[in-house]
């Protein structure tokens, strides 16, 4: 068990700059902190709680462009859903 290596998860990461935007074109933009610096302490918060679980975290970039034509392409709303599974593909992209 002990020589298993760690679980990888992906978090979703904005930049400052692109935060106002992503959280206009999410459907579900409620569900997503309203400034930046909120979404930030939280965001880097689950991080540490994740690390400190064992976990390999890794920060998946969200940049609005890419992600609205990921959207596009597979036919899905911009939302929790698609957020998760962005960043899941991604994630495992990192990994091979």
């Amino acid at each position: 068990m002990a020589n298993e290596p760690a679980r990888r998860i992906g978090l979703p990461w904005y930049r400052r700059e692109d935060y106002q935007r992503i959280r206009e074109m999410m459907a579900d933009r409620h569900n997503l902190a309203p400034t930046y610096e909120s979404w930030l302490a939280a965001a880097e918060n689950n991080e540490t709680v994740g690390r400190k679980a064992g976990l390999h975290v890794s920060r998946i970039l969200i940049e609005p462009e890419a992600f609205a034509r990921w959207c596009a392409e597979r036919n899905v709303e911009p939302d929790s859903a698609a957020r998760r599974d962005y960043v899941a593909e991604k994630n495992s992209e990192n990994v091979s």
